[in-house]
């Protein structure tokens, strides 16, 4: 008879077929009609020669990304559709789920991702990880249906010529300053209250808001960007939570504007446009690699032209400025997408607002 395998041999054995087993797991390979490789992934993506494309960002603020992919691959021509969110990603949806697949690659926002998942409507699962080995992680959902291409600091804004020096906020816990009782701006839409949940939990966030309508802020219902043309026009001195594309692209269009913005002690970043590709799109491997190109720093380095660039991908901009800022970054990642609607109305109970 042969001797039995010893207790830490056996261990050992066991250890590594399970290593064995969950690498083989996440070896995702591309469906059927995608290319197994970047080179036949472009080959094939020349072949359908262009890509439908509808996101959220305006045509201007598209085309600062857009053109470079164009001029990396001058055969396969972009036909973008702008300020394709929310409600719009619903009606998308009902039409693919009617045969009318309208577009290949589309923004599919938090809020409507379940309805897509439970649909069917979704091409994938791809093998982003392998086909952009340089990508971070955190740029691909763990399903490996979806990716995120754009992402939003959210930062405190402030109006250069009338916040003295010494007032100007440095974390979220300035805002409760007494200084700034009834003069400060609070949007009703409370991302980055949401976006700093995971970093301090339920309580904790909670507890905060509540202090933070107590310090009586002025509720805003406009929008990120209506918002901080306000605070730059002198009408609110203050923002208490702002995307910092917002106050970029305000800057970028008027270098003179009176605003600046503040990346708190403690920075959350959002998702911005999180990408699918939807089933019966008739470019899909133009799709496949247009996604993928924007997730890399090619594509990157167009997102930092409008202030959307990772802060997870070394050599961006956004890196590079969150480093000198010397914040902690909070990001709840895909994991946390799902629990953002409770999160909101919790938040928007706690004011009062629901």
């Amino acid at each position: 008879m042969k001797p039995l395998l010893s207790s830490s041999l056996s261990a050992r054995f066991l250890l590594t077929t399970i290593t064995v087993l969950v690498a083989c797991s996440n070896a995702i390979a591309n469906p059927p009609g995608i290319g197994g490789s970047l080179d036949e992934v472009v080959k094939l993506a020349i072949k359908e020669g262009k890509v439908r494309f509808g996101s959220s960002p305006n045509t201007d603020e598209a085309k600062l990304v857009l053109e470079a992919f164009e001029k990396t691959y001058p055969k396969i021509k972009v036909e973008y559709t702008a300020n394709l969110e929310g409600g719009v990603s619903e009606r998308v949806l009902t039409e693919a789920i009617a045969g009318q697949v309208e577009y290949d690659l589309v923004n599919v926002p938090s809020a409507v991702q379940p309805n897509y998942k439970k649909a069917n409507m979704l091409a994938g699962p791809f093998a982003w990880r392998s086909i952009f080995p340089k990508v971070p992680n955190e740029h691909f959902s763990g399903d490996n249906y979806l990716a995120v291409v754009s992402f939003v600091p959210r930062v405190i804004a402030y109006n250069t010529a009338l916040v003295p020096s010494q007032q100007v906020p440095k974390s979220w816990q300035d805002c409760l300053d007494p200084y700034w009782k009834g003069k400060f701006l609070v949007r009703t839409r409370p991302h980055a209250f949401v976006s700093i949940w995971p970093a301090w939990g339920e309580e904790k966030t909670l507890q905060y808001v509540k202090r933070l309508k107590d310090n009586q802020p002025i509720w805003g219902s406009a929008t990120y960007d209506e918002s901080v043309i306000q605070v730059a026009g002198g009408e609110v001195p203050m923002m208490c939570g702002t995307n910092y594309t917002s106050v970029f692209n305000l800057l970028r269009r008027d270098p003179q504007a009176k605003i600046a913005a503040v990346f708190p002690t403690e920075t959350p970043i959002g998702m911005g446009e999180t990408i699918g590709i939807l089933k019966g799109a008739k470019n899909p491997n133009a799709a496949f690699l247009l996604a993928g190109w924007l997730a890399s720093l090619e594509g990157q380095k167009g997102y930092e032209k409008n202030g959307r660039d990772s802060p997870f991908l070394e050599g961006t901009e956004m890196r590079k400025r969150l480093q000198k800022a010397g914040v902690k970054i909070v990001f709840g990642g895909w994991q946390d997408e799902e629990f953002a609607q409770e999160r909101t109305k919790k938040i928007t109970s706690a004011w009062g607002l629901r």
